[in-house]
């Protein structure tokens, strides 16, 4: 899916299918075709005049001799096509009479009628790259000794400038194929669940589904650009099976909540990277999702097939588990960014006041440059990325990028001049604002910002107190 990083154990692709056996036809000659030289009948007489009655003269004999000539050329041009024709016709009626009733012309195999295609759906798993699961679409066929699993979600860490690639939203993901039971199984294996949705097709949808994902495997077709919601390995399988059976598949349920609070729940047991997702995703993805855009996320694409027609009938004929989930380890409680920012806030305020003694400069600039450089950071990002998820970001009304060289220059400066006196009680009123006009914003926040922009509005506030510094 959806997740940010995807393994996956690729085959031979194409060439994992299983042979399939074509007729050929070769006529002699180096390049198999017929010679166009005619052969000569037995029955044919060469016309040569002689010196007889019977001979004929003058122009009337000429013109017979020429007439005669053009209907032999005429003949034997007739008797060159039939011939041509016999010799490209029969060969293919001869491929179409051996061929088998589970094989289609071309290289791949004709789907029997036991085949079943179903969507595989992982469970979160503890690597980063599992962290919203995965999905993929399986095509068995025991007949042919065929079981196949197609994988929308795999990319190439050897890519050159992969991390670069990866930001900017340039970065190639492809279509793969493993050995359907062997990547179930080492999946199962490493303690993520697995779910099968077997789906109710007809033999033509599956031979056309069958055929549609080896034409996506192909090098010129299997590459995409890869998005973090819009196109991904959950949204590629949703495409094809909407293609499939002509029927939009969506999740009815969904609809009253967005792109952020359907990716909230995944980062509760990683809040650290929860925090750092929530600081670069902009305001476009608070926007509501509509029920074909929440398939996004593997087990709302599962839902969506459930509750899915294809036709008059569902598209789903039950659900089986193939491996449960395992327990993930939870973080604790109190090490999460909220706890840490608020209870390391509180401490540092009563340490200050216990001190009864002036504030130290350093601390304030160190927390101005700190805030100015993340703010730079996704400045620069938001400006440079093509990815949309990472535009418009509300962020930067409280990681202000100014705030890197006004700390640059409170660690230097020995007086208060006043561009830098304005500058600080600009960044006490911004703090301030934030904290309290923020839920106006077309953006959602994580909690764990309010502690940091009430830190810096006190710092600043502290600077603008003359005569209570000490170094």
């Amino acid at each position: 899916m959806t997740h940010i990083f995807r393994a996956s154990f690729v085959s031979a692709g194409r060439d994992a299918l299983p042979r399939v056996r074509r007729c050929t036809f070769k006529e002699g000659g180096n390049d198999g075709r017929k010679s166009a030289k005619p052969r000569s009948s037995p029955g044919a007489r060469e016309l040569v005049p002689d010196d007889g009655s019977n001979a004929p003269s003058g122009c009337s004999a000429d013109a017979t001799l020429k007439d005669r000539g053009r209907r032999r050329r005429l003949w034997l041009r007739v008797c060159q096509a039939v011939l041509l024709l016999l010799v490209t016709v029969l060969p293919a009626f001869a491929q179409e009479a051996d061929t088998q009733p589970n094989e289609v012309p071309g290289s791949l195999p004709r789907l029997d009628d036991s085949a079943q295609v179903s969507l595989i759906t992982y469970t979160p798993g503890e690597e980063l790259y599992q962290a919203f699961g995965h999905s993929a679409i399986r095509v068995k066929d025991d007949l042919l000794s065929m079981d196949r699993l197609y994988n929308f979600g795999v990319f190439d860490f050897e890519t050159p400038n992969f991390y670069l690639k990866f930001v900017h939203g340039d970065l190639l993901y492809q279509l793969a194929v493993s050995p359907g039971e062997e990547e179930i199984s080492i999946v199962g294996a490493y303690g993520q669940g697995v779910t099968e949705l077997p789906l109710n097709l007809s033999q033509n949808q599956k031979q056309k589904l069958f055929e549609m994902l080896e034409i996506n495997l192909l090098p010129e077709n299997r590459f995409y650009r890869y998005d973090f919601i819009l196109d991904n390995c959950s949204t590629r399988p949703r495409d094809v099976l909407e293609r499939i059976t002509g029927s939009p598949v969506t999740e009815r349920g969904a609809g009253n909540q967005t792109f952020r609070q359907m990716l909230d729940p995944y980062f509760t047991r990683i809040p650290w990277i929860g925090f750092g997702v929530s600081l670069l995703l902009g305001a476009k993805v608070d926007r509501l999702a509509s029920p074909r855009e929440a398939c996004f996320l593997p087990a709302d694409l599962e839902r969506a097939v459930q509750t899915s027609k294809n036709g008059d009938q569902s598209l789903t004929a039950g659900k089986r588990e193939l491996f449960p989930p395992e327990a993930l380890p939870d973080s604790l409680f109190f090490l999460a960014p909220i706890w840490i920012f608020y209870s390391g806030g509180i401490l540092w305020l009563l340490f200050w006041l216990l001190r009864r003694k002036g504030h130290a400069i350093w601390p304030t600039a160190l927390c101005l440059t700190i805030f100015g450089l993340t703010g730079t950071f996704i400045l620069v990002i938001s400006l440079w990325t093509r990815l949309w998820v990472l535009h418009e970001n509300c962020n930067l009304l409280w990681l202000i990028p100014f705030h890197l060289p006004a700390g640059i220059w409170l660690f230097f400066a020995k007086s208060r001049p006043f561009l830098l006196l304005w500058y600080l009680r600009f960044a006490f009123v911004a703090a301030c604002a934030f904290v309290c006009f923020s839920f106006v914003l077309p953006q959602s926040f994580n909690p764990a910002i309010y502690p940091l922009s009430l830190i810096i509005a006190w710092r600043c506030a502290l600077e603008l107190v003359p005569g209570q510094s000490v170094v």
